[in-house]
């Protein structure tokens, strides 16, 4: 392994705290840090190349990290040949192949996983002044209300969830004042998620607050089970004096009752909608998918059958990440996407199974859980990482979350 010197540590380091504070600072705030890194990270595979260095030891070692993503890469490349698409449609899964560079300089690099402790609470925390700003300065109808307030929302949820995961961690090491700023960061992080009126980002949060409170049950003593509990029942009551978050739970139980009513109405009505479409369109088509322009032709149809509503298929996707991947690319499709997902789910849990002792392999491990399970939430109701900020957020938070576990798995010291 060649000595890199101490220059692309500070540089990787340097990355990921702009990724995580500009994350929401302002629109496309995650191009930042996020890019940086991949430019160098394909700069330094270009200079293995050109010393004749191999790489090839990382790729086998995490193999299936590798082919999974170069496999929906390759999927969707296909399918964009196939049904001739546009080439720019295979900017998102080419970027995502492209962080897989990534991986390979940090593991390189033998960078630790510290800067997260502090990055990911301060750009919580840094997203919930956003949106506190945003809303009751500005009076926006939300926060990100001109920044893809759903993505955004999503997005400030994971990060919420993240410093809580950070602020365990922390009182595992007995660094109580350090968690408790990572407690304020998550409160901020939920916050901004809150203050979206984004609902796709709320639907995983008790199952996940729950896993979380599961994998750090050794350090949850009955006075912290308490307080914990008592501060989830004082921001319940004061979520529930907001009047356009009670409005938007009691929307969505509105219009799903109304759904099946014949009355098809508002958001909840048009997933509906175009989860039916996507479905009966998968049905139709299951191996060779459907070209963007054959879809919009379907979905007229099946409009003019008055089996969905005309309002809703003006959308260029359904909405929902599994089934827009069905409709569009078969089954091919449907593994790909589900792939990306439940692969690296699998090597986070197999790996924290495999090393319950370790703290730090806990903490990174956690994380990859988390992120994984909470980007799945998002992707039922919202084709999450069809879009640029989805696509970076869930690609290069979860190579970074993986390189740091290779790393940590690396030294021997439990």
């Amino acid at each position: 392994m060649p000595n890199i010197g101490i220059f692309p540590k500070l540089f990787i380091n340097a990355s990921i705290f702009l990724f995580f504070t500009l994350l929401l600072m302002f629109p496309k705030g995650y191009n930042y840090g996020s890019t940086a890194l991949l430019v160098l990270s394909v700069l330094f595979l270009c200079y293995l190349l050109y010393k004749r260095v191999s790489f090839l030891a990382i790729v086998k070692q995490n193999k299936a990290i590798f082919m999974v993503t170069t496999f929906y890469f390759l999927v969707s490349l296909f399918f964009i040949f196939l049904h001739g698409e546009k080439i720019n449609l295979i900017d998102n899964p080419l970027r995502a192949f492209l962080f897989l560079s990534v991986i390979i300089f940090i593991v390189y690099s033998s960078v630790k996983f510290d800067v997260l402790l502090y990055s990911i609470p301060l750009g919580a925390f840094i997203a919930g002044l956003v949106a506190l700003y945003q809303y009751y300065v500005l009076h926006l109808p939300s926060a990100f209300y001109e920044q893809m307030k759903i993505q955004s929302g999503d997005i400030t949820m994971s990060l919420g969830l993240f410093s809580l995961v950070t602020s365990f961690y922390l009182l595992e090491l007995k660094k109580n004042k350090c968690a408790l700023l990572a407690i304020i960061g998550a409160i901020f992080g939920v916050l901004a998620s809150v203050l979206s009126f984004a609902r796709g980002g709320w639907i995983s949060l008790p199952l996940i607050f729950l896993m979380i409170l599961y994998i750090y049950k050794n350090i949850i003593s009955k006075k912290r089970l308490i307080v914990l509990l008592l501060g989830v029942f004082v921001s319940a009551i004061i979520l529930s004096m907001n009047e356009q978050f009670v409005y938007r739970i009691l929307d969505a139980k509105n219009n799903l009752a109304y759904y099946f009513e014949g009355l098809k109405d508002g958001s909840v009505g048009a997933r509906l909608d175009m989860w039916k479409i996507g479905f009966n369109a998968f049905i139709e088509h299951p191996i060779g998918g459907w070209s963007l322009s054959e879809l919009a032709g379907y979905k007229m149809s099946l409009a003019e059958k008055g089996l969905v509503s005309h309002e809703f298929i003006v959308y260029s996707h359904l909405h929902n990440q599994f089934i827009d991947e069905l409709a569009k690319k078969g089954i091919l499709g449907g593994v790909a996407i589900l792939g990306i997902f439940f692969i690296p789910l699998y090597v986070f849990y197999t790996k924290q199974k495999n090393k319950q002792n370790n703290k730090r392999i806990k903490f990174i491990t956690t994380l990859g859980i988390v992120h994984i399970l909470s980007t799945m939430s998002y992707c039922v109701t919202q084709a999450f990482i069809s879009h640029n900020s989805g696509n970076i957020f869930y690609f290069f938070v979860l190579f970074l979350f993986y390189a740091f576990m290779v790393n940590e798995s690396a030294t021997t010291s439990e």
